[in-house]
């Protein structure tokens, strides 16, 4: 037995239907930001390689030495509650700067040491410094500030270790 069409195909030829646009909208607004958060990104990092010059007598022994004296020695600037130390390395003194009364750190003092440095390592422009844990954050931030304001601009942080035991 065939029936004839039904009410709904022939009503849905004969007038105009508006699309759906209910599955592109959440495709713009959910699926592609979603994917754009899981996509991975390309990083790319180059790294400067500067090949020492080869002169025309050949590799000498004199030459290789020259080119290790002229590396930079690091300077480490230690901050302690109650002075200040400046190490090179290679040196084996160490530079002390007490304090001016208990509380006030010799910041002036600091600034011209830490100014002749420079002037003895011009190439030097990394200095680590190391702070106790019981240094005031002012005191680290005018000391970092001195360094900058002397050509350090490379301030590298170092970490006193320490050491946590339980109690038995």
């Amino acid at each position: 037995m065939a029936y004839g069409p039904s009410q709904n195909r022939t009503g849905s030829q004969q007038e105009h239907r508006e699309p759906n646009l209910i599955p592109i909208m959440n495709l713009f607004i959910v699926i592609i930001p979603m994917l754009m958060t899981i996509m991975v990104s390309v990083h790319l990092a180059m790294i400067e390689i500067t090949l020492p010059a080869q002169s025309a007598g050949g590799g000498n022994g004199e030459e290789a030495e020259e080119q290790v004296e002229d590396l930079p020695k690091m300077i480490t600037l230690a901050l302690f509650p109650d002075r200040f130390e400046i190490m090179v390395e290679g040196d084996k003194g160490v530079t002390e700067i007490p304090q001016l009364s208990p509380g006030r750190h010799d910041f002036v003092t600091l600034d011209k040491n830490i100014a002749e440095l420079k002037l003895v390592h011009e190439k030097q422009g990394t200095i680590e410094v190391l702070p106790d844990p019981t240094v005031r954050f002012d005191t680290l931030l005018r000391s970092i500030d001195i360094c900058k304001s002397n050509d350090f601009p490379n301030i590298k942080y170092l970490t006193a270790l320490t050491k946590y035991y339980r109690a038995k």
